[in-house]
């Protein structure tokens, strides 16, 4: 059926019901009933959405009352199948001294071509469904009217009667059948907090994607296995391959205040939840441990203070605020020496250290690294740096000290062009406050690097161009803490200066591009699992999600997009060929013979001359490009 032709029918289906109404008489000034029009029927269904309008209990039995919308608040009609989960949630103690509150399911129902219990449908994007039986006793669960009862209603995953797609939802509603508001709920984390690593996670064939769909199954009442008891399971799963330190339990447990017990996770300590990542520990035995049966004596010692101090970085951070490095000039000669002025300041407190870096004590260590050309991915594989401890200023005082870095390549013509700069180190501290490197268990602590570029005369705002931020990867690595070679953690412009296309990969590899150490082929050869030693990585979320990391040019348009940025190079290889750019960056994941060929059609060059892979033959814009057939903003599952 075309489009004109749904049209047609819904609006057909409208008139009819309108007519109907008019034969019943005129407006009474009352609300209509759920039998009544009211929105305007969908046309086209992206992102339905379920709204429970109440849950009524009659002879103890469950009617729920709800609405289905599209993503324009448009009433979508004749949904074909739907499936009602129901829950209630026992408050923190009631099971026990020192447990946590706890989910119970009661049942799942799901009506398709049969139906348990008996749904009507409104015609009209209002839906009526009644439980098959009363709650009391369901699943060996006694009801209790005070408790806060979930209701979740999942739709979707198939078509309307006139072929219309109706993508899935899962949505819940918390009620009370008292009647009174709910005065509690167990919320911990969000959806969005996880799928800043995972995407968009959705379980048991893509049906369930909400944490609030999740615990009401897997709580003890429904799963079998202790180990898949919702805090439990996603605590275990996390132990290997997490990206952030596993003992931050705040990359996960946000503090976002529309969760009612985000301080749950340092609040309430329980074997079962703890014992999740603290492997080693049997509590009953009294392995790793005191022994204990029961939560009842958690808070004895684990009070909620201790807790988030121990699982946080609070003394880090506290200590870090008090250093900051900062370049506050930039210029070069024409032999390629770049004279840098740097400041050293504490932020807390906005003073500016009088002395030089090699009369700090608390500084382990702090690098400036330099390297030119900006437009073309830069001059050289390995910047010029100098260590600030253990060099005398060239000139300063007061807090800013000048300091001269040698030997930059700058290859003729590009004496226009920009330079990049990158700052980084390590400081030294005990008990929140930065110390004597000599002190006695002094903590070496990363600073965060930064980057900056200049030009022959002084610094600029003008640079390399930007394709990931420190944000980007920080939703999965966190701000400041994926430190590479000690204290490299700017991921946003400092990589790159060393990580470029002068790296060489290796032309007898299977896969070349997964082997070159230049920043684009390496981050995306370590994230589809090909690169040398990182074979075992799971990456979290959509491979081909490459809004993941990449962020959007200045004019709001994705860095993925084709043509690639002029500044691009091609990946050289280590027997003196090359390969064009486009063709370079797709391979790291499309590697298979017969796209290669394709690219090989429409003007990709692989292992040929610099100047064939320099050329410009490449034509995948024509297809691939922003609004093409084949736009990769289109093809790649980007959200």
């Amino acid at each position: 059926m075309n489009k004109f032709a749904k049209m047609s029918s819904k609006f057909s289906l409208m008139l009819a019901l309108v007519s109907l109404l008019s034969a019943c008489g005129g407006d009474n000034g009352q609300d209509g009933n759920p039998g009544e029009p009211a929105k305007p029927p969908a046309l086209t269904i992206t992102s339905p959405k379920v709204t429970v309008d109440k849950v009524e209990m009659a002879d103890g039995i469950a009617q729920v009352d709800f609405q289905v919308s599209n993503q324009d608040d448009e009433a979508v009609i004749g949904v074909p199948s739907a499936t009602f989960i129901a829950a209630q949630l026992l408050p923190q103690g009631y099971t026990g001294a020192g447990n946590s509150s706890e989910w119970q399911h009661f049942t799942a129902e799901t009506c398709a071509a049969t139906c348990p219990g008996s749904l009507t449908d409104h015609k009209n994007g209002h839906y009526s469904y009644t439980f098959s039986a009363p709650f009391n006793g369901m699943n060996g669960v006694t009801f209790m009217p005070e408790a806060t009862q979930r209701m979740v209603v999942k739709i979707g995953g198939d078509k309307l009667a006139d072929n219309t797609p109706l993508p899935i939802t899962n949505q819940h509603y918390d009620w009370q059948s008292s009647g009174d508001n709910v005065a509690y709920t167990r919320n911990l984390v969000t959806i969005e907090t996880c799928n800043s690593c995972h995407s968009n996670l959705a379980f048991h064939g893509s049906k369930y994607n909400q944490i609030e769909t999740c615990v009401t199954c897997h709580n003890s009442k429904k799963v079998s296995n202790p180990a898949d008891i919702f805090p439990q399971m996603i605590h275990s799963k996390h132990l290997t391959g997490f990206p952030q330190p596993i003992s931050d339990c705040q990359t996960c447990h946000v503090d976002k205040a529309e969760l009612a017990e985000q301080q749950n996770w340092h609040r309430v300590p329980t074997m079962q939840a703890c014992g999740a990542c603290h492997t080693q520990i049997n509590f009953p035995a009294g392995e790793g441990h005191p022994a204990q049966v029961d939560n009842s004596n958690c808070v004895a010692c684990h009070n909620a203070d201790w807790t988030a101090s121990v699982h946080s970085d609070e003394d880090k951070t506290a200590a870090l605020i008090q250093f900051s490095p900062s370049i506050t000039s930039a210029s070069m000669d024409a032999n390629g020496t770049v004279t840098v002025a740097v400041k050293l300041m504490n932020p807390a407190t906005g003073y500016v250290y009088s002395e030089s870096a090699d009369k700090l004590k608390f500084i382990n260590d702090l690098r400036v690294y330099a390297n030119w050309g900006t437009s073309f991915d830069y001059a050289t594989r390995s910047a010029r740096s100098i260590k600030l401890p253990e060099s005398t200023p060239v000139s300063g005082s007061n807090g800013i000290y000048t300091y001269t870095i040698s030997g930059l390549t700058v290859p003729a013509g590009t004496e226009s062009d920009n330079g990049g700069l990158a700052i980084q180190g390590r400081v030294c501290a005990k008990d929140k406050v930065l110390v004597d490197c000599t002190t006695e268990l002094a903590e070496v602590l990363v600073i965060k690097a930064s980057h900056s570029y200049f030009d022959m005369a002084a610094l600029s705002s003008t640079g390399r161009r930007t394709v990931v931020s420190n944000a980007s990867c920080g939703n999965c690595h966190g701000d400041q803490k994926l430190n590479i070679h000690g204290s490299r953690n700017d991921l946003g412009g400092q990589c790159q200066l060393c990580h470029n296309a002068n790296m060489l990969a290796d032309t007898t590899a299977a896969n070349p591009s997964t082997t070159s150490f230049d920043f684009k082929q390496l981050i995306h050869g370590i994230h589809t699992s090909q690169f040398a030693g990182f074979e075992n990585l799971n990456y979290p979320g959509k491979i081909g999600n490459c809004a993941q990391c990449h962020v959007n040019d200045s004019a709001g348009i994705s860095t993925v997009t084709l043509p690639l940025n002029s500044a691009v190079q091609p990946l050289a290889l280590d027997n003196g060929t090359f390969t064009s750019p486009i063709a370079a960056v797709c391979s790291n994941c499309h590697s298979d013979t017969s796209t290669h060929n394709h690219m090989t059609q429409q003007g990709a060059v692989f292992a040929g001359t610099k100047a064939d892979a320099t050329a410009g033959t490449e034509t995948c814009a024509f297809c691939h490009g922003q609004g093409g057939v084949a736009d990769v903003l289109k093809v790649h599952p980007i959200n």
